[in-house]
């Protein structure tokens, strides 16, 4: 056949299928509708796979960028930040990378002098980080590493930041801020669209100079380094090469390197190492919808071809091809597939705003878009389904027994093979519903068991905000040297008149401060010592989580005592410094002593420095879930802010710098009591803001929100699967009541009752759902194993979850079939017989 004159064909079979299309605007809504519900859900999980997997990085030459990090050579898998000043020592002894640069994750910082003081976002990078990746200024220039100084520098900001702070000033250069304490000139405008790597807010960007004398330590280990690769350079060559330089940096510096190496990782694949377990498993849920979409328009058009068997078989006994009625069907069904794909691409935008209205502040959430490559993915989508739907029918249709058909009176019959045909589809789609009803139910009653675990403390009537001291300024110090900083004696004032002022507020019960609020990031890790115990190694010392608190912490949150006392007034710099643990601490670290009297000495992790006195342990309290109700409880220690060190290495100050005020508040008193908090520490520090001001309870409610997120996608899945089953059901038993219209009739003449007629019909549909949940039960049980590292306080095999929901399955079969049902019972013997 030419090709114009098989375009020609197929124009005129669209246009046939189109009028015929036409004549059923019901059975082309439930057609089409089913198919957008399934194309949609699965092109939204394929965007957000897209936007963080598959589509490349928005950097010139994304695959030859690499991130390197610290590893343990006992422990090859760990992966840690390596000494800032390492970058140095790369820089001089690589042979395969173009440029090494520093980058830190998205940080906050308090920020004056640019309106109203607050904290904004801020990343710190070295100088030659924008030019790596590609970025240049739209104004003026990016910092030089010479211009990071301890009281002043220059800094970098985002244009986001400078259209809401300076209205788009084109003369903001040189304009100055007050950042942690330290004078920031502006020197450059970053151009819309360049963020962090993970696509949260970004408001400026502040300098690291690695070869500053303050990292000669080595003991600074929070930057992230990412490099380009030269050209031509393999990631097995710049592994190699970074072996080299790390054996030659263990014997150079064997006090801070011995026994570790270096890692090199594709950049794009270490940012979303993760992403891949959390939205495969959703993939393959939506894939499951897509199925079930796709069996229940099958059995919809297998009834259309049904009712068209005379038309087909007498085309066919006029000389009509096989071919050509193959084709003609399959054209159908690829109008209804491409229809089908246009409003599910439409629904997708829909898909994309809900997906990111359940996650709150996802990675790269402003780039999840439809681009080519989820069009395209759209476009295969939508061309497979119509091959799943559209083929059997064509097939079948296209067999027709001519001789059968044209003798067929006008009451309908089936073959036996047609009819476990369309059984068969409504056990696929009832068993496929099955397993997404099972993952939703399991995250259920994963949140069921998460809301039921004691926090270890009473959160009603709990107020919290964030304070953070700027680290400069009026609160702390460089010590010249090194990276070593000291705090000064005005953060603790600082903190003691806060509380006696907050106390004294009206609808104030007590107030307290601690460094890391349970359940939110990040409590701080040390390792410690006992006094009088065998000294472990190296990586074998004790680690337990630290939180620096105020007196009266332990009481206004109602963490019980076990034994010994809370922290109190007394315990001041003066006196003896002493420390609180949990229960987790004293099983694992005193199981057969008794901890009360002993002494620990806390090293500042990762850096090699103790503190300079140890603690007296004079209480074991409660285990509290820092780390999220779902997590296992470590051991965990409480100091009092009272009794800190003048000097920290590193960051270690911000375990003293950032805290959180609680507020237990008086029944019905909460109103108005922010404004008196933020009045008191305007009084205190005019520059100090407050953020994060929320309850506990919405604390404890935003720390299952990853549960949660999981637990509404997979319902959202599951309820349109079960939507799409049930009208397969319904479909399926409308036809067989309307096939075995005459056997009713005779069943009605001879004194059968509704009810008789009613359970028969409903007998049918229930035992086809029977039988699809049990074969969903069998495939939920190996499947349901893919989502078990969301589960807490449930097995994936768990009996209630499965019974439960082959129940509410049960219930909604019942439901579609019962329309047809009655309809069966209405059923006119007379009319019935009339053409026996």
């Amino acid at each position: 056949m030419r090709i114009p004159q098989l375009f020609e064909t197929l124009w005129a079979d669209v246009k046939f299928a189109e009028r015929g299309l036409r004549k059923s605007p019901g059975f082309l809504a439930v057609v089409v509708l089913s198919l957008a519900l399934g194309i949609a859900a699965n092109s939204t999980i394929f965007s957000v796979l897209n936007a963080l997997l598959y589509r490349p990085l928005p950097y010139p030459q994304p695959e030859s960028l690499v991130v390197i990090w610290q590893t343990d050579q006992a422990h090859p898998e760990s992966s840690h930040p390596p000494p800032i000043a390492e970058n140095v020592d790369w820089h001089k002894q690589n042979h395969v990378f173009e440029d090494i640069s520093l980058s830190s994750f998205t940080d906050t910082a308090i920020v004056s002098g640019i309106g109203e003081p607050r904290p904004l976002h801020t990343q710190y990078v070295t100088a030659n980080f924008f030019e790596m990746l590609g970025a240049k200024p739209i104004l003026g220039r990016v910092f030089l590493p010479e211009e990071q100084q301890d009281l002043s520098q220059t800094v970098v900001i985002s244009s986001p930041f400078w259209k809401r702070e300076f209205n788009g000033d084109p003369h903001v250069l040189g304009k100055s801020c007050n950042i942690e304490g330290v004078v920031s000139t502006i020197v450059g405008v970053m151009p819309p669209g360049f963020a962090p790597f993970y696509g949260f807010p970004i408001d400026l960007w502040q300098p690291i100079n690695p070869a500053s004398g303050r990292y000669n330590a080595r003991f600074d280990h929070w930057l992230m380094p990412v490099a380009r690769l030269k050209p031509g350079v393999t990631l097995a060559q710049a592994q190699a090469d970074m072996d080299v330089i790390a054996r030659r940096l263990e014997q150079d510096y064997p006090s801070t390197n011995k026994g570790l190496g270096e890692k090199v990782i594709p950049l794009h694949q270490d940012l979303y190492r993760g992403a891949g377990s959390a939205l495969y498993p959703l993939l393959g849920a939506v894939a499951f919808v897509l199925l079930i979409a796709c069996v229940n328009v099958a059995n919809l058009m297998q009834f259309r071809t049904e009712t068209r068997r005379k038309e087909y078989a007498l085309r066919m006994s006029l000389g009509a091809e096989r071919r050509r009625l193959i084709q003609q069907l399959l054209t159908e069904s690829a109008l209804l597939a491409v229809i089908g794909g246009v409003l599910g691409t439409v629904l997708t935008f829909v898909g994309i705003r809900v997906f990111l209205a359940l996650a709150g502040d996802f990675p790269n959430g402003e780039t999840i878009t439809l681009d080519g490559r989820v069009l395209l993915f759209t476009l295969g989508v939508s061309l497979l389904t119509a091959i799943l739907f559209g083929l059997a029918p064509a097939m079948r249709a296209s067999r027709p027994d001519l001789n059968a058909v044209l003798r067929e009176s006008e009451r309908r019959t089936t073959s036996a093979a047609s009819r476990l045909a369309r059984h068969t589809l409504v056990i696929s789609e009832v068993a496929l519903a099955m397993v997404l009803l099972v993952g939703a139910g399991l995250m259920i009653n994963t949140i069921l068991h998460l809301k039921r675990v004691n926090p270890g403390f009473d959160y009603n009537r709990l107020l919290t905000m964030e304070l953070q001291l700027p680290e400069g300024g009026k609160y702390l110090e460089r010590v010249p040297g090194g990276d070593m900083e000291r705090t000064l004696p005005t953060a603790t004032i600082f903190y003691t008149r806060l509380l006696e002022n907050v106390r004294g507020l009206p609808g104030v019960e007590s107030a307290t401060l601690i460094g890391a609020l349970p359940m939110r990031c990040c409590a701080e890790s040390y390792t410690f010592s006992i006094l009088g115990h065998a000294a472990p190694s190296p990586d074998d010392r004790p680690r337990a989580g630290y939180s620096e608190t105020s007196p009266g912490l332990l009481s206004t949150m109602k963490i019980p005592l076990i034994k010994g006392r809370y922290l109190d007034e007394h315990d001041t710099a003066s006196a003896p410094w002493v420390i609180v643990i949990n229960q987790a601490l004293a099983r694992k670290y005193f199981p057969t002593e008794d901890p009360i009297g002993q002494q620990i000495l806390l090293r500042y992790d990762p850096y090699p420095v103790d503190q300079p006195r140890p603690r007296e342990i004079v209480g074991v309290v409660g285990d509290v879930k820092h780390y999220g109700l779902g997590e296992e409880t470590p051991p965990f220690v409480y100091a009092s802010y009272l009794q800190q060190p003048d000097v920290f290495p590193g960051g270690a100050t911000r375990a003293h710098l950032h805290e959180n005020l609680i507020v237990r508040t008086a029944h019905g008193r909460e109103a108005g009591l922010v404004a008196g908090v933020k009045q008191v520490i305007a009084n205190i520090d005019p520059d100090q803001p407050i953020s994060h001001i929320t309850s506990m309870e919405q604390v404890l409610r935003e720390s299952l929100g990853d549960w949660r997120f999981y637990m509404q996608l997979l319902g959202i899945f599951a309820s349109v699967a079960v939507l799409l089953a049930a009208v397969g059901i319904y479909g399926v038993m409308s036809y067989s009541v309307n096939e075995r219209t005459h056997e009713i009739g005779i069943r009605m003449a001879l004194g059968a009752q509704p009810s008789d007629v009613l359970a028969l019909v409903a007998k049918m549909g229930l035992r086809l759902t029977c039988v699809g949940v049990l074969v969903g039960a069998a495939l939920a049980l190996g499947l349901a194993r893919l989502i078990s590292t969301f589960l807490y306080g449930v097995k994936p095999s768990d009996p209630i979850t499965y019974v439960a929901v082959a129940l509410a399955l049960a219930g909604v079969a019942f439901l579609a079939c019962y329309i047809p049902a009655r309809r069966a019972t209405k059923v006119d013997p007379m009319v019935a017989l009339r053409y026996e």
